[in-house]
């Protein structure tokens, strides 16, 4: 009987443990470095304390205190009115450096909408940037595919590009940089999805069904940076399912290579539906009254 009791006293700490550790970790606020050159770390909340070293531009960082003591800076002709914050590097399981922590300038952070999240914790310190003619895009800690030829592919007013393994856009910093003399940047958003039919025929060609995408979404840019959104495959895809009627079904092929297979219907056939690119939307606003519209197609990689 004692030892039921024991047991019993032991899974109700566990459970109690686990709900505490998840509340911790839901309870927990993040930001990434939104400073072109990076951002310095100091010993006390002051421009004149002793500089503990740098956060590097789209680090993520864990929040511990608002200090509320102020700071204004002013950077190329805007002002901004911000506190000082004691923050800490957010390390990762593959990281066995210490630590970093100290006080930062807050008018160089973002918020992270949760806790950021990398496939494997296999997060990339790789920078990547595509060149247009009137300005830069440059995406921190995400690398785009760089082992062919033609990784960039620009065709008319669109660069073609591909996310390397692992890397996901969700939670990345963006910058766009400016070449020329502008009064405003926008930037825009959309996903690209497609269905084909389910089938071992290695020529996909011969069962496509639909392409299409949503509408472009706005993204408020913060000194023409921006934190992209959290990818949420699972929301959009379930979004679509309902508009599109798609069903589950099993099919089976025959032969060696044949089986049983769980997947969806599409018009009555057998189908897969992904999210395949995100596609961005750059508009330039220049001095003279003109408008300049380009686009980035990004194509995501889903692991090996």
């Amino acid at each position: 009987m004692i030892k039921q009791y024991i047991i019993l006293l032991i899974l109700i700490f566990n459970n109690h443990y686990c709900a505490w550790s998840q509340n911790q970790l839901k309870d927990k606020i993040y930001y990434t470095v939104a400073a072109k050159n990076g951002l310095t770390v100091r010993s006390k909340p002051s421009i004149s304390s002793k500089k503990l070293g740098k956060f590097s531009s789209g680090e993520h960082l864990e929040f511990i205190e608002d200090t509320k003591k102020f700071l204004s800076v002013m950077d190329n002709g805007i002002t901004i009115d911000e506190n000082w914050f004691k923050v800490k590097k957010m390390n990762h399981n593959w990281d066995n450096k210490s630590t970093l922590t100290g006080y930062v300038f807050s008018g160089y952070l973002l918020k992270n909408e949760s806790a950021p999240y990398n496939p494997s914790d296999a997060i990339t310190t790789h920078n990547s940037v595509l060149k247009f003619k009137n300005f830069n895009i440059n995406f921190y800690f995400y690398k785009i595919d760089d082992r062919y030829d033609n990784h960039h592919i620009v065709k008319n007013d669109t660069i073609y590009a591909y996310e390397d393994v692992f890397n996901d856009l969700g939670d990345k910093l963006i910058h766009i940089e400016p070449k020329v003399k502008i009064d405003k940047v926008e930037l825009f958003y959309t996903f690209k999805e497609k269905i084909w039919e389910y089938t071992i025929d290695t020529d996909d060609s011969k069962g496509y069904s639909w392409e299409g995408s949503s509408h472009f979404k706005k993204l408020s840019l913060d000194r023409q940076m921006i934190l992209f959104p959290k990818i949420e495959h699972e929301k959009t895809e379930a979004s679509r399912e309902l508009n599109l009627k798609l069903r589950d079904t099993l099919v089976h092929y025959p032969g060696e290579m044949g089986g049983t297979t769980a997947t969806m219907s599409y018009n009555g056939k057998p189908c897969i539906h992904s999210i395949t690119d995100i596609v961005l939307k750059i508009i330039l606003h220049h001095s003279n009254g003109t408008k300049e519209v380009k686009y980035v197609n990004i194509n995501l990689s889903y692991g090996c």
